[in-house]
């Protein structure tokens, strides 16, 4: 069973009361920050990646497909320099590894050299929109999709790269991308509100730290992908598709998707749980968040408190946009649409998240979870 307390987190001094659960002995659904979008990478993030074993499957095949006797830059090659040292392994002429955290590329540069690939393989400590390259390359691997499918900046990112840093015709692993949107009953996933584990708090902390302050920030559905039967009940409709990536082609860094999903059993809509479809390689099978176990868990937008009823074949009819925040990279997500059911007129229903200027307890999810002290 669960225990729901209020306990104190301390973010860059402000006191902010979040639920956190205990579990004993087997733990239910329970709330995740989502990361990545700001970075943060310790060894518990490393690990999730790289246990991802059908993430880890699908890179692997794709580099060995394109790398042999290619030019490859890696983009957020990670303290392990893992695609780096495949594409090397598989043949690259060159590869130039580029990452951000100036502790994960120092290890990069070990972990390189002990494995023989120092004179192939160039660490570049840095954004990828902020360096050059001797010249452009064949091939851009990288692992910057978020539990959205643009969430940690991968529009921005790889258009830049496309743009100055890949070869014209050059290819991009991954393929294409895309948002998956359900209709969610938190009621039927959870016999009680979830909560942050206690480990949690301090990437809420750094996430806090790293806006100057509270905010509500997306939080993941930890215990969905890997028990069907819970997606069964709590899923309320099929997929839509939105915010489509389309990495070997042209990239639009915002813009409007007009989508909607029809509910396929009766519940109470609370929300939605978004996750992303990934095709890593042209003519592959997707990894779908939603229903696969993945190291991108669902992420939860709260749209009603008490849920509305819906019976199968009532309609949410939706836009979903995007807009890059000031920070000229990472997406603020808006979705505004209408639940038309047998009864009654359609009820609006909405919901946003910034990357940085989002709001505090915004609305009744977010105040449930971090009460006022």
């Amino acid at each position: 069973m669960a225990r729901t307390f209020v306990a104190q987190l301390d973010a860059s001094g402000h006191q902010v009361p979040v639920r956190a659960c205990l579990y004993e002995p087997e733990p239910p659904m329970w709330l995740f920050p989502s990361v990545g979008e700001y970075p943060l990478y310790d060894d518990f993030a490393y690990g999730k990646m790289l246990d991802d074993q059908a993430r880890m499957a699908r890179y692997a095949e794709a580099v060995r497909r394109y790398a042999p006797g290619r030019t490859v830059l890696d983009i957020g090659t990670g303290r392990d320099a893992v695609w780096a040292l495949a594409a090397a392994r598989a043949g690259a002429s060159r590869v130039w590894a580029v990452e951000v955290i100036p502790e994960s590329a120092a290890t990069a540069r070990e972990v390189i050299a002990a494995a023989g690939f120092a004179d192939r393989i160039t660490v570049v400590q840095g954004l990828s929109t902020e360096i050059d390259l001797p010249e452009p390359v064949d091939v851009c691997v990288s692992e910057i999709i978020g539990t959205l499918a643009g969430s940690e900046g991968a529009a921005a990112v790889l258009a830049d790269a496309r743009q100055r840093l890949v070869k014209p015709g050059g290819v991009f692993i991954p393929h294409r991308g895309v948002t998956t949107v359900v209709g969610f009953d938190l009621g039927r996933a959870s016999a009680e509100p979830p909560g942050f584990p206690l480990f949690t708090f301090k990437y809420l902390e750094q996430m806090f730290a790293a806006v100057g302050g509270p905010f509500d920030p997306r939080v993941c559905l930890v215990g969905l992908q890997d028990r069907p039967e819970v997606q069964r009940r709590a899923y309320l409709s099929e997929a839509a598709e939105v915010e489509p990536l389309e990495f070997n082609g042209e990239l639009c860094l915002g813009g409007v998707d007009a989508a909607e999903f029809v509910c396929t059993r009766a519940g109470r809509l609370h929300g939605l749980a978004l996750g992303v479809r990934l095709w890593v390689a042209e003519g592959d099978e997707p990894l779908d968040s939603l229903v696969q176990a993945s190291s991108w868990t669902p992420v939860y937008a709260p749209l009603s408190a008490t849920g509305l009823p819906v019976r199968p074949g009532d309609r949410f009819t939706f836009e979903f946009s995007t807009a890059l925040s000031d920070d000229g990279v990472h997406p603020d997500y808006a979705l505004t649409g209408s639940l038309c059911r047998d009864v009654g007129p359609p009820v609006p229903l909405r919901w946003s998240s910034a990357h940085h200027r989002q709001g505090f307890r915004t609305d009744p999810f977010y105040r449930s979870l971090f009460p006022a002290a």
